[in-house]
Order: structure tokens, then C-alpha cells, then sequence
């Protein structure tokens, strides 16, 4: 969030500097208008089915990915679902 210099107690790198500057630019994004995409960052899709449920890896190469746990997550839906039917 900007302020690595501010902790002395890891030797931070341009790659740390480079995570924390997209993470900022997606913040400042979804504050000024509830989207966190904007110039110059990767997509970072909804998380819906429309986008077939990606997540967003935030690292030195950020990019949107599968969610690797889709099922159990689909399959708590389905419980939670059948469980506020009662």
C-alpha cells in the first residue's frame, strides 16, 4: 500500500515495490468508482459465473486465473441454498 520503505525489518525489492504500486492502482480505482480496473493494469474480471468464476492473482506478473476451488465453493452454494429452503 506504499509504505514498505516504512518497514525496516525486510529487505523489499523493486518486484515488492512494483506488487504494492498495481495493488494501490487497483484501490485507488475501485474507491473513485467501485471497478478496480483502470490504464495500464491487467483485467481483474467479477467474480461471477459469467466470468467463469477467475480470481485475480496479484503478483509480480498479475493476472486473472481459474478459481481452483470452484466445486467446493459451488458446493457449499448448494448447501447453504438447501439448508435456507427449511
Amino acid at each position: 500500500m506504499g509504505n514498505l520503505a516504512l518497514d525496516p525489518r525486510y529487505t523489499w525489492t523493486q518486484d515488492d515495490y512494483k506488487v504494492s504500486a498495481v495493488l494501490q492502482a487497483y484501490f485507488v480505482n475501485f474507491i473513485q468508482s467501485g471497478n478496480p480496473n483502470g490504464s495500464g493494469l491487467p483485467q481483474w474480471p467479477a467474480y461471477s459465473s459469467r466470468t467463469r468464476y477467475q480470481l485475480m492473482r496479484l503478483d509480480v506478473d498479475s493476472h486473472a486465473e481459474p478459481e481452483p476451488h470452484l466445486d467446493r465453493y459451488l458446493a457449499l452454494d448448494a448447501i447453504y441454498a438447501a439448508e435456507g429452503s427449511r
